[in-house]
């Protein structure tokens, strides 16, 4: 299949997460059959992103997401030297100011990850993309990966999937609430106030966001709100200013 269809797909999909762009959606528009996201960022600029997956493969099973390994649907999987190619070239042709980058998990997280991260970094290194750059953080995902990704973006999240350990199974049953979505986000909060971003781009470390799924899984509003307040106290942000530069959260 010619490249151009695979984002078509794959641009589609990536619409079905929503706001993970960690920005305001004002509209959405097609270009050619490509789903281009218009979107506010923190800073109040308005900017046009390429929201997309690198593969809409999946080996996880989350019971509200339309990627879901029991799904039978038509997938496809982009490599990343060809994925950088696209974001370069729609960069150029003025369609995009920046580009979403997420994936289902194909191989584990730790292998879903290094093709994120070596997408970005044909990009960044080899392709002198200059952009907004959003990359997902893949459930699993090492420490290493995790410095690797705040290096390379603007911003980064990892989707927390729900308000605690006890409520995830109900949502996603091959997933570790401590081990694969919680670590990841302590290691950017640890990252960030441990680490010189000297190697950083833009020699800043990136925002971050995440988020859950309220009312999927029986939980309580106390819940809810132990949870919330958690990420505010211990995560970066502040509590009573939401969204925070540092930490967005959607619920």
């Amino acid at each position: 299949m010619e490249d151009f269809q695979k984002l078509k797909l794959l641009t589609q999909a990536g619409e079905l997460d929503v706001e993970g762009s960690g920005c305001a959606a004002k509209n959405r528009d097609t270009t050619d059959g490509i789903v281009l996201t218009h979107a506010q960022l923190p800073n109040g600029r308005s900017t046009t992103l390429l929201k997309s997956l690198l593969t809409s493969v999946c080996e996880n099973n989350c019971y509200y997401c339309p990627f879901r390994s029991d799904r039978d649907f038509k997938r496809e999987t982009f490599y990343p030297d060809d994925f950088a190619n696209l974001v370069v070239n729609l960069t150029r042709a003025g369609l995009i100011q920046g580009v979403f980058l997420s994936s289902g998990v194909a191989g584990g997280g730790v292998a879903t990850e290094d093709r994120l991260l070596k997408t970005a970094e044909i990009l960044r290194y080899k392709k002198n993309y200059q952009g907004y750059l959003h990359l997902k953080i893949m459930p699993g995902a090492e420490y290493d990966q995790v410095l690797q990704a705040m290096r390379l973006s603007d911003r980064v999240s990892i989707n927390l999937e729900a308000a605690n350990a006890k409520r995830l199974p109900r949502l996603a049953p091959l997933k570790d609430f401590e081990k694969h979505l919680l670590q990841p986000l302590r290691w950017i909060e640890l990252i960030r106030r441990s680490v010189t971003p000297v190697n950083a781009w833009k020699n800043r470390w990136p925002s971050s966001c995440t988020q859950f799924v309220v009312g999927g899984a029986g939980e309580s509003d106390h819940e809810l709100l132990e949870t919330t307040q958690d990420l505010h106290q211990n995560y970066g942000a502040v509590p009573g200013r939401l969204p925070h530069p540092r930490l967005w959260l959607y619920v």
